[in-house]
């Protein structure tokens, strides 16, 4: 029987799942609800599915199996938690909220039923990051250092601090994200934000720099740089955690070790839509490495953040693990 899927949203990040999804044999794309139904038709044009602008109409009017949330950090209104109390089982894109009740809302909403969830952490499944996982498990980590510095992205809303977040919620969270998978939670953080070299960008409040230091679980400290004002290139990324005599480095899909040493066989990188559509299709969620619960840990780290950059004081974690 063929899994039914639905999208809500259906831009350049719907459209990478939506190819993915196509070489799947057993799904098929029932619907497509984008508030631009132009964007929607072309996807449907491209994939097939019926085209909604409204997902209540859509929740209403098809039985989906699966229903993919891929929409900008503000719109995160109740089709998740409408789909869950249909039995929808949920992928989400990261950030799954724009605050902290909205997402325990969601999780509430989906533990009622029971349904599985994916958030669209995708780094987690390289088998390289397996690899730096495996080794980091086995030795204390000392000091956790990560940045990532690249341009500003052109959609309106991403640089409007009220609808997106800002930069560490909406795109470095998956810095963050890499430190919580590798080396453990984050605790507490204090954050330096500045706006220093985009004041010339018409309705932009976002900052430009973010400074974080933050205090892990396991006694780890750590830090944490992102700029978006790198609008010509020269942009970089990474993570490096120091041990007792070693430093593992990790930017995207590589890894390396200083001193060299053995890092251990890396693991087959996997697809995390294949993953989440296998765990649909069988009920075993085993091979999920994020879903809604631990998706939202992420966004805690990056909430705070925001919350010490405003006050000027340190913050703790919200979330409270169940």
């Amino acid at each position: 029987m063929a899994i039914k899927a639905g999208f809500v949203g259906a831009g350049g990040r719907a459209r990478g799942h939506m190819k993915t999804l196509a070489d799947i044999e057993d799904v098929e794309f029932a619907a497509i609800c984008d508030v631009n139904e132009a964007t929607a038709q072309e996807a449907a044009d491209q994939f097939g599915g019926r085209v909604y602008t409204d997902y209540k109409t859509m929740l209403d009017e098809e039985q989906l199996d699966v229903m993919y949330v891929v929409v900008p950090t503000f719109a995160h209104f109740d089709a998740e938690t409408m789909a869950a109390e249909r039995g929808v089982h949920l992928f989400l894109e990261k950030p799954v909220a724009p605050s902290m009740a909205k997402a325990n809302e969601i999780l509430e909403a989906t533990k009622k039923v029971d349904v599985i969830t994916c958030v669209g952490y995708q780094l987690r499944y390289f088998g390289a990051v397996q690899q730096a996982r495996a080794f980091v498990q086995n030795r204390t980590v000392g000091m956790v250092v990560s940045h990532r510095w690249g341009g500003l992205p052109g959609t309106p809303w991403w640089r409007v601090m009220a609808q997106s977040g800002g930069q560490l919620v909406e795109q470095t969270t998956h810095q963050v994200d890499m430190i919580r998978y590798v080396a453990g939670e984050i605790t507490e953080v204090q954050a330096y934000y500045a706006l220093r070299t985009l004041n010339d960008v018409e309705n932009l409040d976002i900052p430009d720099n973010y400074a974080v230091t933050f205090k892990m679980e396991n006694g780890a400290i750590g830090s944490l740089s992102s700029s978006c004002a790198l609008r010509e290139g020269g942009g970089s990324s990474g993570i490096d955690f120091v041990m007792d005599d070693a430093r593992l480095t990790l930017t995207g899909a590589n890894v390396s070790l200083s001193p060299e040493g053995d890092l251990g066989d890396e693991p087959e990188t996997q697809d995390i839509d294949q993953v989440f559509i296998e765990a649909v299709r069988t009920g075993d969620r085993s091979g999920i490495l994020s879903d809604l619960e631990d998706g939202i840990r992420s966004l805690d780290v990056t909430l705070a953040a925001n919350r010490s950059a405003e006050t000027g004081q340190p913050q703790k974690m919200e979330y409270t693990r169940s």
